[in-house]
């Protein structure tokens, strides 16, 4: 069993995390083999990573991973990396460190996770950041946009490959809004037959 002692580059390196001392991280990182710096720090602690994203500090998240931190993987209480993320209020910057670092998690779930647990004013930059690193507009995804039915993520949507549903239940979205996005979609077909 880890405890925190002062010697304990990991335990030192945690609080520094928590310190937001960036100078004081890197010194404590430099120190750790690239076989524990995954680990927790003790058995009450979270890893490296986990607290760079739960103390939304993405400057300091970079670091740990140029280390060699995994940018993938679980939570002390089993969320994803990714998912815990996309929960905080600094999201985007985290969980764009987590996708440049090489974050493997699956791209449908971290786009649901958006809609489910991001910030709506930041919910297109979300889609946008997943696109570049291969997520795909399924239509679950197109579905949900289109029952939010704000008008500049669905027409971003569509303009992203988004295809709109085959069909959609009775009374689940609205009327107009199926109107506007089918507008959009034609409106992309005729663009494409002039390219």
């Amino acid at each position: 069993m880890r405890h925190l002692f002062k010697t304990d580059p990991l335990a030192s390196a945690y609080k520094a995390i928590l310190a937001d001392d960036r100078e004081k991280l890197l010194k404590h990182l430099r120190k750790i083999k690239p076989s524990e710096i995954d680990k927790p720090s003790s058995d009450t602690t979270p890893g490296l990573v986990e607290a760079c994203i739960i103390q939304q500090r993405p400057h300091l998240l970079t670091l740990v991973l140029e280390q060699g931190a995994s940018a993938t993987g679980k939570t002390v209480n089993g969320h994803s990396f990714g998912i815990l993320s996309i929960k905080q209020e600094a999201s985007l910057r985290l969980l764009t460190a987590l996708l440049s670092a090489g974050n493997d998690e699956d791209r449908d779930q971290l786009l649901a996770a958006c809609f489910e647990y991001g910030q709506p004013t930041q919910l297109m930059l979300h889609i946008s950041l997943l696109i570049q690193y291969g997520a795909e507009i399924t239509e679950p995804i197109a579905v949900k946009a289109l029952k939010i039915g704000e008008r500049p993520l669905i027409h971003f949507l569509i303009n992203s490959g988004a295809e709109l549903p085959k069909q959609v239940g009775t009374g689940e979205i609205d009327e107009e809004t199926l109107a506007y996005a089918n507008k959009c979609a034609e409106d992309l077909q005729i663009r494409k037959m002039f390219l």
